[in-house]
């Protein structure tokens, strides 16, 4: 059940648009996640084309790829990754479940921002507080549900890492290399724990399908995930209209609209939830009155509304309509 939750957007000044050849008027699109959401898909507004593909669960952190970059993510929607930091500097001691209550494992905000990661700021002066993490998985894709880790270091090139199951004092140390023509490295605990590559280029890709976890701030911050849509943190800035009707989104409304990069202004409410006490049943409609802006890595606008949840009566199959108005 999908209830509304407010969120702080941290908002940037909008640049003069860059003159463009003209639009051509609006396109369609519909994307296959799957009906149980399997996959996420990244789609690309100047090309109108899918440019990757990719398991929902194939990944458990993100590391920040960039030459200087050293935040930490967890995969929220996919394998639902909680942490626990245990101020533990000795791996090999760290052998049973924190006895602690739900509330005190740490996830990342919905928003993706380098300030709101569940791992939080692991070094000090440049170098590792190298603090062991208890990480808790979901027991439907890892048997074992507990898994720790220990980032050793940082620079421009890698990142090195000791992981392992909780309740074993053996441990492998893992290196995970940077490439700045993606947002993150990824790792997965499959296979024993190994680097992976989830996500496309970060210049071929606008914004990315998938499933997250947002936090329930009415419900006493209940973390829950949800399907929906994130932008690409690569120079990518967004706005939300819900009173001007797509249609009547023109390129002169862009220096009224208030750009944010945080990554979940599209979000997953945009589709409202209906369910039918007397059978129980329930679906998905569209929100008609929600539209929105994207700026692209490219200094493009675009503005796009969705229209459907549902192909052939299979949910999973967003579809929507958008135009590049600048």
């Amino acid at each position: 059940m999908l209830f509304s939750g407010l969120f702080l957007v941290a908002c940037e000044k909008v640049e003069q648009p860059i003159a463009l050849p003209p639009s051509e008027g609006s396109e369609y699109a519909r994307i296959e996640m799957g009906e149980d959401y399997t996959d996420q898909v990244f789609f690309d507004l100047e090309t109108k084309s899918v440019v990757y593909t990719s398991p929902i669960k194939s990944w458990d952190f993100a590391f920040e790829a960039s030459a200087n970059g050293y935040h930490v993510f967890m995969n929220g929607g996919g394998t639902n990754v909680f942490v626990y930091n245990t101020h533990e500097t000795d791996i090999t001691k760290v052998l049973t479940p924190p006895s602690v209550k739900d509330s005190e494992w740490q996830f990342d905000a919905s928003c993706a921002v380098n300030d709101s990661t569940g791992i939080g700021d692991w070094l000090v002066g440049g170098n590792s507080k190298k603090e062991v993490y208890i990480v808790k998985l979901d027991p439907q894709f890892y048997p074992d549900t507990f898994k720790k880790i220990q980032i050793l270091s940082v620079n421009d090139n890698e990142y090195v890492m000791l992981f392992g199951d909780l309740r074993s004092a053996n441990t492998q140390m893992i290196n995970i290399a940077k490439n700045s023509n993606y947002n993150y490295s990824y790792f997965s605990f499959s296979e024993g724990g190994r680097v992976v590559n989830p996500e496309p280029p970060k210049n071929t890709w606008d914004i990315v399908f998938t499933r997250y976890r947002i936090i329930y701030y009415s419900l006493d911050k209940f973390p829950y995930p949800v399907t929906g849509v994130l932008s690409n943190p690569y120079n990518t800035s967004l706005a939300k209209d819900s009173v001007t009707g797509y249609t009547n989104i023109k390129s002169g409304n862009l220096l009224g609209y208030k750009f944010s990069d945080h990554r979940d202004i599209i979000g997953y409410d945009w589709k409202i939830l209906k369910l039918n006490r007397s059978t129980g049943e329930s679906s998905y409609t569209i929100d008609k009155n929600k539209a929105y802006i994207i700026k692209n890595r490219r200094d493009q606008f675009y503005k796009l509304h969705f229209l459907d949840f549902y192909y052939q009566s299979v949910k999973g199959n967003p579809s929507f309509e958008y135009e590049r108005i600048q």
